[in-house]
């Protein structure tokens, strides 16, 4: 055990190859091949796409391996061991690809609200323990009282690497977030007019662009800034990409009363109410170009360039089965009876979405200032209306959603209160940068060091308020409604890191003894079972059967067993339980090498693998 995570890079390179087996030329792929063998597909010339400053490093960005895994904190957490939920504070990059092995093919859905690079929201720079206030003054941009003193384009929109800046820090993540998704998947991303244009193109790269599904119209705001010097912008996007078009279920909404309402039964007819669609549809197809004559005798043909909907003998025998209306006088151009029994329990969304349907900013801001007593610890928060739409749109049952810009946590709010509503059992998780507050916010002055203190809080909070306000519905789900979460913290692998770049003998020396025990001082166990799990590729979440000195993955047949001094009882009634795969500690055996050669070999001759580590 290295410590690394997935290696995303060979990965990549084990797709192509099995594509395109006979490109590889001792173990390294012959560009000269793979072009002859693709042939006419090859474009090595111009072609369009979007391209920028710093393009080529984000791939390396993105083969960069990561030691770092996610440690445990219990004490930030709710209901740890029932909860299917998880909140994570640290870099996303990261995050991502910590969980990519456990979680590859696994999300249904994925909601981000992104920074909108507009010169006002929180910069990712290296150091993310910072307020964009304190990163402005290092920078020189302003002073220690915040007032600017210098003005290039860091803090502007004139920059010339503003857009390149956010290019390279979203490409990274959505190329990851991507991997993450299952076939049938989803991703919606939040944006306004500063970065939709590059983000569409970036997205089209990553996802394809036969993969665009929409691209949402959000009425964010119900009144004009009359500040505003050309137009008041009200509205904001959400763009969706699917993982694989072709598998996307078709997305609906629920019917809702109003959608109920325009169906009536004015002709009484026993099937019940109707609602009456157009007969005629264009462009005209000749075939479908004839008279309809209607109960008073009237002829009717299609307007000028439709045809009717059906062929004529058709007709005759949905006029038969009284599906056509003719107006109450019966001489009124036909109209096609749609019954709502026979309608599809939702309702196909549209591109715009209003804020009376989804709620607005200012709704947004007052759900958090409600639930921390009337005070704003957060700003331009996304209201829980708008996530659980997009929610149901795409998910039910079990479904995982993730949030790798998570703010104040609407997406976790958001996602229990459709749970209750509907009964679904979907599981979130929640990623958010350790980002401080500013000192001199109202957050800080009530103990929240940083965002991510805010969103565990608001979580806790939202779930409480859930479970009081419907407590008799939730009272009669078969099962409980999950308002906890387990939270991490992204941090430093439990494995001590072999230095590549030490030469001198003697330090190697010294590195190879301190190695003898491959863990760092002060692990614990619960971080090492978390930290063995990921790279396994196993959820930390998953079902443990916990025995008195081992654990038992059963979904995996794989034992876990991180005691310090192994015997050969203890190593029988692990074999007891018919693992295909063991890992054990090296320390275990200590200095007994013939009791390790023995283990192992009872091992081997059961086809049992074991890994010491």
């Amino acid at each position: 055990m290295n410590g690394y995570n997935d290696n995303i890079h060979q990965q990549q390179i084990d797709k192509l190859v099995q594509l395109f087996p006979e490109v590889v030329t001792e173990g390294k792929i012959d560009w000269q091949k793979l072009q002859s063998t693709l042939g006419e597909a090859v474009d090595l010339g111009e072609r369009y796409g979007l391209g920028w400053k710093g393009k080529g490093d984000v791939f390396a960005a993105i083969q960069e391996k990561t030691v770092q895994t996610l440690h445990l904190d219990r004490a930030n957490s709710v209901d740890w061991d029932t909860t299917g939920n998880m909140f994570i504070e640290g870099d996303n990059l990261a995050t991502l690809k910590i969980l990519h092995k456990a979680y590859y093919g696994k999300v249904k859905m994925i909601y981000i609200d992104p920074p909108y690079n507009t010169g006002n929201d929180f910069i990712y720079n290296d150091d993310f323990k910072q307020t964009r206030r304190s990163y402005e003054t290092e920078a020189g941009i302003t002073d220690d009282e915040g007032n600017v003193v210098r003005d290039d384009g860091l803090r502007t929109n004139t920059g010339g690497h503003k857009h390149s800046n956010w290019l390279n820090m979203m490409y990274p993540r959505l190329f990851l977030a991507r991997n993450l998704l299952r076939q049938d998947g989803v991703i919606f991303v939040s944006i306004d007019d500063n970065e939709v244009h590059n983000l569409r193109l970036m997205m089209n790269e990553i996802f394809g662009e036969e993969n665009f599904v929409a691209q949402i119209v959000w009425e964010r705001a119900y009144a004009p800034v009359n500040l505003k010097h050309h137009f008041s912008e009200s509205h904001d996007y959400i763009v969706c990409f699917a993982r694989n078009i072709g598998l996307l279920d078709k997305l609906s909404l629920k019917r809702n009363e109003a959608a109920d309402a325009r169906y009536k039964n004015p002709d009484n007819d026993p099937r019940g109410i109707w609602q009456s669609d157009n007969f005629s549809v264009g462009p005209a197809n000749q075939k479908n170009i004839y008279e309809i004559i209607t109960p008073s005798g009237r002829r009717v043909l299609p307007p000028s360039g439709y045809s009717w909907r059906f062929s004529e003998k058709k007709t005759q025998e949905l006029i038969a089965d009284n599906r056509v209306w003719f107006g109450a006088s019966g001489s009124g151009v036909p109209r096609y009876k749609r019954f709502l029994s026979e309608v599809k329990d939702g309702v196909t969304p549209m591109t715009v979405w209003k804020y009376t349907d989804v709620g607005h900013s200012q709704d947004a801001t007052k759900e958090v200032k409600d639930l921390f007593d009337g005070v704003a610890y957060f700003d331009y928060p996304k209201p829980v209306k708008l996530i659980k739409q997009l929610a149901s749109l795409c998910t039910d049952g079990n479904d995982i959603i993730l949030d790798f810009f998570s703010g104040s946590g609407t997406t976790a709010h958001a996602v229990a209160e459709l749970n209750a509503e509907d009964g679904g059992n979907r599981r979130w998780i929640c990623v958010q940068l350790p980002e401080l507050t500013d000192e001199k916010s109202e957050a800080y002055k009530a103990g929240y060091r940083t965002i991510a203190d805010i969103a565990r809080e608001r979580i806790r909070r939202a779930g409480a308020k859930i479970q009081a306000d419907q407590a008799d519905k939730l009272a009669s789900r078969s099962v409980p409604l999950d308002l906890g979460f387990r939270a991490y913290r992204v941090g430093d692998s439990n494995f001590k890191q072999w230095n590549e770049l030490v030469s001198d003998p003697e330090e190697i020396r010294q590195q190879a003894l301190a190695n003898l025990d491959p863990l760092e001082e002060g692990t614990t166990d619960d971080d090492l079972l978390t930290e063995l799990l990921l790279k396994r590729g196993i959820s930390p979440l998953a079902q443990i059967d916990q025995h008195d000195d081992f654990c038992f993955v059963s979904s995996e047949k794989l034992v876990i067993c991180l005691v310090h001094s192994m015997t050969e009882e203890l190593f029988a009634t692990i074999l007891a339980a018919k693992p295909s795969s063991i890992i054990i500690l090296d320390r275990a055996f200590g200095d007994d090498i013939n009791l390790k050669v023995n283990l192992l070999l009872q091992a081997e001759r059961q086809g049992v693998e074991v890994e010491v580590v």
